[in-house]
């Protein structure tokens, strides 16, 4: 269990450091807390823990059967008259949990994170009660551009220049003396003071001018009030990927059938990848100097179902009839796997002192 747990942090901080980069934005342009950013990062983890949690248990069990044969426990316990199904059932046990696990993520955890990150995301994109305007800098949102000559560590904004082209009929240009950001229900109010609004008209090619003592611009465009999700597959619970959409492509359908599959195939691949670490490691005879060619063959064949599930995905997304291979393969794995395991031990091999 502890070589299975220290796999899974291992490989959990490595997909940290190589995904935080794309969530450094948030930090950097949108002002977000550390702890928003580190609650970004939980949210893509049950996908990514479908594939850890099986890799993660095929390196524990080569790991541990692979001591338990080095120091020989493994060939006292086979004379002792234990078989190999016991000897593996911890191992399947365990595996078994894993398994149960990932259904759970499967079904549920995966999507809720998926939709819950996808909100995030455009919340925070559009939420510029936090963003970080640097002073003496032109800051870009969407189609508003802001410069400030000063900030101060309450967060009041001194000389500002603002202009809106979210019109097709007109811009605007406004400066102010100072001014803040307030977030009041679902805008993002920009209070200002003592200023000028100039408004150019397209047509006429003519400007207003407006002196203003107090002003309020809203950040936000009437397409971030307005937006609406097309939740994609992996953001979809399994009843919504069965009653899909009827104006969606035969391309999109076909996707949503594959992802269907996904979402029983990979909390399987725990309880698959422990048959094929298992029937390596205990096939053939037991060696005091450890048993390298077997945890090469538990690797390989280990990386060549999961290169083979993922091809007959996407191979499903163009044609359905790929997915009687798709089981049939899962199939085959698992019954050599077992076939090894059942088959009797051999002698173990002679070893130099």
């Amino acid at each position: 269990m502890f070589s299975f747990l220290g796999c899974i942090s291992i490989l959990i901080s490595l997909i940290w450091f190589s995904r935080a980069i794309s969530f450094v934005k948030y930090v950097t342009e949108n002002g977000i807390a550390i702890e928003q950013f580190f609650a970004l990062f939980l949210l893509i983890l049950p996908w990514l823990l479908l594939f850890i949690i099986p890799i993660s248990l095929l390196a524990a069990i080569i790991i541990v059967y692979n001591k338990l044969i080095s120091t020989n426990e493994l060939a006292i316990l086979k004379n002792a008259g234990i078989n190999k199904f016991s000897l593996a059932k911890p191992a399947l046990f365990v595996a078994l949990i894993c398994s149960l696990i990932c259904f759970a993520i499967s079904m549920y955890f995966m999507p809720y994170a998926n939709k819950k990150l996808r909100l995030s995301r455009n919340e925070l994109s559009t939420n510029y009660t936090n963003l970080s305007i640097n002073p003496k800098t032109f800051e870009s949102l969407k189609s508003i551009t802001i410069y400030v000559k000063n900030r101060n560590e309450e967060n009041i904004l001194y000389g500002i220049l603002l202009h809106d082209k979210s019109s097709d009929q007109y811009s605007l240009t406004i400066t102010a003396e100072k001014g803040h950001i307030v977030a009041q229900d679902s805008a993002a109010l920009l209070y200002m003071e003592n200023g000028t609004v100039q408004k150019f008209n397209y047509s006429t090619s003519k400007s207003e001018i407006l002196n203003f003592d107090n002003y309020v611009f809203n950040l936000l465009s009437k397409d971030d009030e307005k937006v609406r999700f097309k939740w994609k597959q992996k953001e979809r619970y399994l009843n919504e990927l069965i009653n899909y959409e009827d104006d969606l492509s035969e391309v999109e359908a076909a996707r949503f059938k594959s992802e269907f599959h996904q979402r029983f195939v990979y909390p399987v691949l725990p309880i698959i990848f422990s048959l094929i670490a298992l029937s390596s490691m205990m096939h053939g005879a037991f060696s005091r100097r450890g048993n390298s060619r077997n945890v090469v063959l538990a690797s390989v064949a280990s990386t060549i179902l999961l290169a083979t599930t993922i091809a007959l995905f996407q191979a499903i997304e163009k044609n359905a009839q790929f997915v009687y291979l798709l089981y049939l393969n899962l199939a085959a794995f698992s019954s050599v796997s077992l076939y090894f395991i059942h088959e009797q031990y051999q002698k173990i091999k002679p070893t130099k002192n």
